[in-house]
């Protein structure tokens, strides 16, 4: 009997059951598209799971999963676990689909929330990611330590660029986990760029300045245009006028230009 329960267990698919209708994070750009990304796998998410330093056995892990499946279906925790199982797979959908079965009906769990929040992240949906995180460390129980969310934060923000902000969120992980190595070794990445701030800044500077001088210039050349409209439309008033003038007093303009002709060649 027991020997057919193994062979049942490997028969099995294992999933998170029937999927979701709707969560609260649905509207977020990476969960709405989540039956169009790459697969990706994350082999660091088996640290989870690791016993110290054996090797991770993903065969056995899969089979443990499904056993538990079978003792309690509809468990957060398992969805959670599963979710996690299958980041290690590279099994993108099927991750995020464990992720919201279990904030569907847990929908302020951190550790689940945390979990997502690193899916979108590996899938470089930057936005999402802080989102999740954030909403991950509001919800984080007072007596358990959120360094972990202050780690997935400045990872995000360095990717960004944000480099004074990420450092403040790593150093934040530090002060709850001192030597946290990966956070260390960020630190150490962002603290060999600065230079590269600098010529940012520099590049930005030189194109305002490149601005300013091309509207000067423009400026100037709109205000010589109009000032020299301005003398033409004055000549033609001008010599409008004497057209009037000259047909009042019975003058015509063809002898008036005859006569103002004659007289400049005299």
């Amino acid at each position: 009997t027991a020997q057919r329960s193994e062979s049942d267990i490997d028969d099995e698919v294992l999933d998170c059951g029937k999927t979701v209708n709707f969560t609260y994070y649905d509207n977020l750009v990476g969960i709405a598209n989540r039956m169009n990304h790459p697969n990706v796998p994350e082999p660091q998410v088996a640290l989870i799971f690791k016993k110290r330093n054996a090797e991770l056995d993903i065969e056995g892990l899969e089979r443990r999963l499904k056993k538990a499946k079978r003792e309690k279906p509809k468990s957060v925790q398992l969805y959670n676990q599963i979710g996690n199982f299958f980041r290690i797979k590279g099994d993108t959908t099927k991750s995020i689909e464990c992720f919201r079965r279990a904030l569907a009906v847990s929908p302020h769990n951190a550790e689940v929330l945390l979990n997502l929040a690193r899916v979108m992240f590996n899938l470089q949906y930057l936005d999402d990611a802080i989102y999740l995180t954030r909403r991950s460390l509001e919800v984080q129980p007072p007596d358990k330590s959120a360094w972990q969310q202050y780690f997935t934060l400045g990872e995000i923000f360095k990717a960004y660029g944000h480099y004074q902000e990420a450092t403040l969120h790593l150093r934040h992980c530090l002060e709850l986990r001192p030597e946290f190595e990966p956070a260390l070794a960020t630190l150490r990445d962002m603290e060999a760029l600065p230079d590269n701030n600098i010529h940012i800044y520099t590049v930005l500077i030189i194109i305002f300045l490149v601005l300013g001088v091309l509207i000067t210039v423009v400026s100037s050349c709109d205000s010589n245009l109009d000032s020299d409209f301005q003398e033409v439309k004055g000549h033609r008033h001008f010599n409008r006028a004497m057209a009037m003038r000259s047909l009042k007093m019975g003058i015509s303009p063809r002898a008036l230009r005859s006569k103002r002709y004659n007289g400049g060649c005299g």
